[in-house]
């Protein structure tokens, strides 16, 4: 399934991130171990889940009203903050706000499902049936594991589509390298050289030899 998938610099982070702190397997993969191994206090109250700093010490609130996986899932966006951003996003600009969503967005897919762990284990080869099985696994809803293997076709296909244009670049490549060349083609060539070189060569007669 991963042939042709390449990570990008984000999903590499987190996985350096995952190998520092030995986060290998789903099981480690929750609150309180991560936060643990972070040194990240996190509560939960009945208010929007939130990142906070205080005089240089950061704290994560996760929303109590949530459940146990949409909970999992808002600690991971709020970690992003914590680890990659810096700013209050009150008085931020927008397009730095709105990058900031984005790259935590990101982050959470990688960090809920990473791709080292993802690659061990034996998948189902239906969609439907390998969404439901990383959902119950990783213990995520079933529509951010339904986002993450949608993620990863795409990237397969592009990786795939990549390949597919460089074996056509370097065949072409290929096609026109005179070391390739059969020893008939390099007769004409080399006639074809003769007679360009003797100003002697008509349309007619290139196209006869050709």
């Amino acid at each position: 399934m991963f042939t042709h998938y390449q990570t990008t610099p984000l999903e590499q982070w987190v996985e350096d991130l995952y190998e520092q702190y030995e986060i290998t397997s789903p099981a480690q993969l929750c609150m309180s171990h991560l936060a643990a191994k972070l040194r990240i206090w996190v509560y939960t109250l009945d208010m929007n889940s939130m990142a906070i700093e205080n005089n240089g010490q950061f704290s994560i609130n996760v929303d109590r009203r949530l459940s146990p996986t949409e909970q999992w899932e808002d600690f991971l966006h709020e970690l992003c903050h914590v680890l990659r951003h810096a700013g209050n996003q009150m008085v931020m600009p927008d397009r730095y706000v709105n990058w900031q969503e984005q790259d935590a967005t990101a982050f959470q897919l990688y960090a809920a499902l990473p791709l080292s762990m993802l690659k061990k284990l034996p998948l189902p080869e239906q969609k439907n049936e390998m969404i439901a099985y990383l959902s119950e696994e990783f213990h995520v809803t079933f529509r951010l594991a339904k986002a993450r293997i949608d993620q990863i076709q795409r990237r397969v296909l592009q990786g795939l589509l990549d390949y597919e244009y460089q074996q056509y670049a370097q065949s072409r490549t290929s096609t026109y390298n005179p070391a390739n060349w059969s020893d008939a083609t390099c007769a004409i060539m080399a006639k074809l050289e003769q007679l360009k070189s003797k100003g002697a060569m008509s349309s007619g007669q290139a196209n006869r030899l050709l």
